[in-house]
């Protein structure tokens, strides 16, 4: 199993108020005053920290491998609309929407017939 492993100095990272608790501002000169409650010391005096983390690859949950083992099965599924095909005329085609252009837009609306296959798209 492979493990990413980290290792970072916390100088850059947040400190702590010894009095109480709150995090302090990196300070511009070697004094830090606390915001909160009004505690001083200089930037030197504060402990020298280390974070070290560790993390792995997870296992996919057993939902979405069972949500692509059934899709494969029945392939996706679409709406049916009542809306005739332009080229044979069967009177139920089947769509599915999808987001192509940016958000402020519309969807772009996929039809497809039924019977002959025909496919065609309406932005909207």
């Amino acid at each position: 199993m492979d493990a990413f492993f980290a290792r970072a100095n916390a100088a850059a990272g947040p400190s702590f108020c010894k009095h109480c608790g709150s995090i302090l501002d990196l300070p511009e000169t070697n004094s830090i005053v606390c915001s909160s409650c009004g505690f001083t010391c200089r930037y030197t005096d504060l402990p020298s920290l280390t974070t070290i983390t560790y993390s792995q690859d997870r296992p996919e949950p057993k939902w979405v491998k069972e949500n692509v083992q059934s899709q494969e099965v029945t392939g996706p599924s679409r709406a049916t609309v009542e809306e005739t095909c332009p080229k044979c005329g069967h009177p139920e085609m089947e769509f599915y929407t999808l987001q192509l252009r940016s958000a402020d837009e519309g969807q772009t609306v996929f039809y497809e017939c039924k019977k002959c296959g025909h496919r065609y798209s309406v932005n909207t």
